[in-house]
């Protein structure tokens, strides 16, 4: 007999062993392509007056526009002078289409200012930074001299840091934790009357023991995301942070079904039904499907993926146990379980689909940035988790069900795999942001320099410079074309770029600069183009640069 184990345990290990190396390769992966700092959701499309900007006087108003909706609970635009004196009372206030903040100020003499605004996107994620402006001609002594809590900020710049890397690890655990123990509640529940009460009572320490790990985790969550949020904002604006903000409340809706699980569970049946969903309803209500619409579709199909998620965690978790207490119905339940698991992979399938469909303008944004190709890994750590459940059913059927928990406990990899995956996902912008174009390329006769700013779909700012030798004269023609990649039916667009007096001092290489300008609708569409540069000089020789580029 011992032989047979054995035997049976030698021809066994091998697949087992292939699945753990694709595992250790997925999860390597996905730590090169997460990106290198927590990505805001909202990402800046334009500030007026714009970064560094020289004014001869001083501006009516600050506006600073964003890609999506704001969350009206806080945010803040402030103005501070060169010793870091804030220079007005009066407090931001949102646009109509909630996408933009705006201070309106008071009349500022010659000087040098820091602009400092802050942020929360719609899905909980805070965008913060700080840029220069100039009035005047002020002294050259009027430096900005600032105290260090009003320094540039930018969420979602710079390497990873210990503090980051602690945020991505909280929401990593939180999310296992909360999965678990809501799937493990339900499942308790699903047992039946007698098996179900039975073994409530052999698992009460499991089930004291989730709850906290998730309590725990969820004040893990709050305590590493709670200084970003604020902003610099200080502790007067921890009221308005849980009292005003969608995040905010949602926390504190969280904390307090937290706090109430330990009364509740295990009394009633229908509360341990109605609990556990209303954990994971509270937690669709923030992260990415609040930033989407229509917002009932989104954070409907959320709520959705998480139960089915829910089931398939907090169900393996449960087998674990079983197997830890040598339960002897633990076949029984292994079968049930399979079914089961089999139903939440179909409903995370269709609710993961649907979302993407909603979130993406179109399949190719998979590919663009860190969100999708994290979410792709995701996918094949699902397909992984599906070949699995297949090995362990077709052990079910010839009666091993001893021996395959050594996929168990593959499975279990995955799932935490999986989870610490969407620990990252949560905090990356499903759609990069547009960032500006500015783009130089040099040749032996002729330079030329582009910068699209914004850079979005819509209004933009186009600047032209062209660099050629000291004695060949100005060039007779200068010409900024633009390309829409994804639809070749869609003619080629120019853009009426003229010439300007540029009082820019920069590095000319030694060349003779020309510079050239225009603002307008260009870039229509979202998608691939190809921005071409054409230069012809006096003697008729025309020189073609390109260069691609995307707008998301």
């Amino acid at each position: 007999m011992y032989k047979q184990k054995q035997h049976v345990r030698q021809r066994f290990w091998f697949l087992p062993a292939v699945f753990l190396c694709i595992l250790s390769m997925m999860l390597l992966s996905s730590f090169v392509v997460a990106p290198q700092a927590a990505y805001a959701h909202a990402s800046l499309v334009q500030a007026i007056p714009e970064s560094g900007a020289k004014l001869e006087s001083s501006p009516p108003q600050i506006a600073i526009t964003f890609n999506e909706p704001l969350d009206a609970g806080l945010f803040y635009i402030k103005v501070f002078n060169h010793d870091g004196d804030e220079m007005t009372s009066n407090k931001a206030y949102l646009n109509k289409e909630q996408t933009g903040v705006l201070l309106d100020l008071p009349k500022l003499n010659e000087g040098v200012y820091l602009i400092s605004y802050h942020v929360i996107s719609a899905d909980g994620h805070p965008v913060g930074g700080s840029y220069p402006l100039t009035i005047g001609n002020p002294p050259q002594e009027d430096t900005l001299d600032l105290p260090s809590a009003h320094a540039n900020h930018e969420h979602g710049s710079g390497p990873l840091t210990t503090k980051v890397l602690l945020q991505y690890a909280s929401r990593g655990l939180w999310y296992l934790m909360v999965l678990a123990l809501t799937g493990w509640v339900i499942w308790l529940r699903m047992l039946g009357a007698d098996g179900g009460k039975e073994t409530r009572k052999t698992l009460s320490s499991w089930t004291l023991n989730l709850q906290r790990a998730q309590l725990v985790a969820l004040l893990l969550l709050i305590f590493t995301h709670i200084e970003d949020l604020l902003g610099g904002g200080g502790v007067e604006e921890i009221a308005k942070l849980f009292s005003a903000t969608n995040i905010g409340i949602s926390w504190l809706i969280l904390l307090a079904l937290s706090f109430l699980g330990f009364v509740l569970i295990g009394r009633w049946a229908w509360l341990d039904w109605i609990w556990p969903l209303g954990l994971l309803a509270a937690k669709s209500f923030s992260g990415h499907a609040a930033s989407f619409s229509p917002v009932w579709a989104t954070i409907g199909l959320d709520w959705i993926h998480l139960v089915g998620a829910a089931m398939w965690v907090g169900g393996l978790v449960l087998l674990y146990a079983k197997w830890r207490q040598k339960n002897s119905d633990i076949a029984t339940y292994m079968r049930q379980f399979s079914n089961m698991a089999l139903i939440s992979i179909v409903v995370l399938a269709i609710s993961g689909s649907l979302s993407v469909l909603l979130f993406l303008p179109n399949l190719h944004y998979l590919l663009y940035a860190g969100w999708g190709i994290l979410l792709l890994v995701k996918v094949g750590a699902v397909i992984l988790v599906v070949l699995t459940a297949i090995v362990i059913r077709l052990m079910m059927r010839k009666k091993k069900a001893v021996q395959s928990f050594l996929w168990v406990r593959v499975d279990l990899t995955l799932m935490v795999i999986i989870v610490l995956l969407v620990g990252i996902i949560t905090y990356v912008a499903p759609i990069p942001a547009n960032e500006p174009l500015q783009w130089h390329q040099m040749g032996d006769k002729v330079h030329v320099s582009a910068d699209i700013t914004p850079k979005i779909q819509g209004t933009n700012s186009f600047t032209a410079k062209v660099f050629l030798p000291e004695n060949s004269g100005k060039p007779k023609q200068v010409l900024m074309i633009l390309h829409y990649v994804d639809d070749k039916e869609i003619a080629p667009i120019t853009v009426p770029i003229t010439a300007y007096e540029d009082k820019v001092d920069e590095e000319s290489y030694g060349f003779a600069k020309f510079s050239y300008r225009a603002e307008g609708a260009f870039l229509p569409f979202r998608g691939n183009w190809e921005l071409e540069m054409r230069v012809m000089d006096s003697e008729d020789n025309e020189t073609v640069y390109k260069k691609e580029f995307i707008v998301y």
